[in-house]
């Protein structure tokens, strides 16, 4: 199988200047789940700066999909082909 990845190497990405927003905000909650932008933000906002956008990406399929460390390899594997 052929591995595809989410990562930049050696890029600045930033706001596009017609952004009409002024500040980030924290997602809200919808629901009694967590959305995907919270569970991303949870990751990278307790850990800056640790995990790739492919780490992000996949810990949050492996939360919503209830998977066990032990189902981590293959799952992983399988979600980047």
């Amino acid at each position: 199988m052929k591995t595809h990845s989410t990562n930049y190497f050696n890029t600045f990405i930033e706001i596009a200047e017609e952004c009409p927003t002024g500040s980030g905000e924290i997602p809200l909650v919808k629901g009694d789940q967590k959305t995907v932008a919270n569970l991303q933000y949870d990751i990278v906002g307790t850990n800056p700066y640790k995990y790739t956008s492919d780490d992000v990406f996949f810990q949050v399929f492996a939360e919503r999909n209830e998977l066990v460390k032990e189902e981590y390899k293959e799952a992983r594997e399988k979600f980047f082909s």
